[in-house]
């Protein structure tokens, strides 16, 4: 089951889908696009082309947020029996035709993989360094600069990591039915660091495939349809990291306002 979500973009979400169709050299699938509560006609338009396109359609009356409405796709795939689910943000270029055929391969390797994401690679042709150690106190505040040199080495390394980025990764619906899928708390930003957590209290780890890719466009939808973009990120993702280090990683107050005002600093100054 290949899920996307939509919220304000149904031309990227058309192109992904006309591009899966044309370039995935894997034939056993289905997309389920939902849309989150568009405020424009996305929904009208998605729901016009699902017969056309071949994709299951879901309206939510509202936005529901990055997990919540993925978790959407990822219960119907549980329901009607799909092995794996696909989460696919709309602005996401494949760069390989064997994507899901290698990710499915590598998450069916071994029990213990409940995730697998490939190498991400930004608009620019940038590679980014996958999360693999699990964030400490000081590798989020005044050891975030060693940290990321720390990763940049791992560039190509298939290997169990911390977390995959949420903008494309097979999951094991096994393993999301037995963690409950993702934290329907958060509405966006820091998902898959609680995804992590939720699998590692299981027993589970998350695998960076990197010997296929894909291209992230980089929040498309965000530069669209946010006009004080910098702002809600920062207020989101202060949401997200607060759930995140009080409930999952039990940091003290005095730790977690440290670790907010380094992110909010760093994402202000960018």
């Amino acid at each position: 089951m290949i899920v996307i979500l939509n919220y304000g973009t149904f031309d990227l979400t058309v192109n992904l889908v006309r591009q899966l169709h044309e370039k995935l050299a894997y034939q056993n699938y289905e997309i389920m696009v939902v849309d989150n509560g568009s405020p424009n006609e996305s929904a009208k338009v998605l729901e016009e082309n699902r017969s056309k396109l071949q994709y299951i359609f879901y309206k939510s009356p509202r936005n529901l947020g990055y997990a919540a409405g993925n978790n959407i796709g990822i219960r119907y795939g549980i329901k009607h029996g799909f092995t794996y689910t696909w989460i696919l943000n709309n602005d996401v270029d494949l760069r390989e035709t064997n994507v899901l055929q290698h990710m499915v391969e590598t998450a069916g390797a071994t029990e213990r993989i409940g995730c697998v994401g490939p190498k991400i690679f930004s608009l620019d042709g940038t590679p980014c360094a996958p999360y693999c150690r699990r964030p400490t106190f000081w590798s989020m505040t005044g050891g975030i600069g060693a940290e990321k040199k720390y990763r940049q080495q791992f560039l190509d390394t298939p290997r169990e990591v911390y977390r995959v980025y949420g903008c494309c990764m097979l999951l094991k619906n096994r393993v999301m039915q037995e963690i409950d899928c993702m934290d329907e708390r958060t509405f966006l930003y820091g998902e898959e660091d609680i995804l992590a957590e939720r699998m590692r209290t299981k027993g589970y780890v998350s695998y960076y495939d990197a010997d296929v890719s894909v291209t992230h466009k980089e929040s498309t939808t965000m530069k669209r349809m946010s006009k004080n973009r910098k702002k809600f990120q920062v207020i989101e993702s202060k949401k997200s990291r607060e759930l995140y280090l009080k409930e999952y990683r039990h940091y003290c107050a005095p730790a977690r306002w440290v670790c907010h005002l380094t992110r909010s600093l760093i994402t202000y100054l960018r």
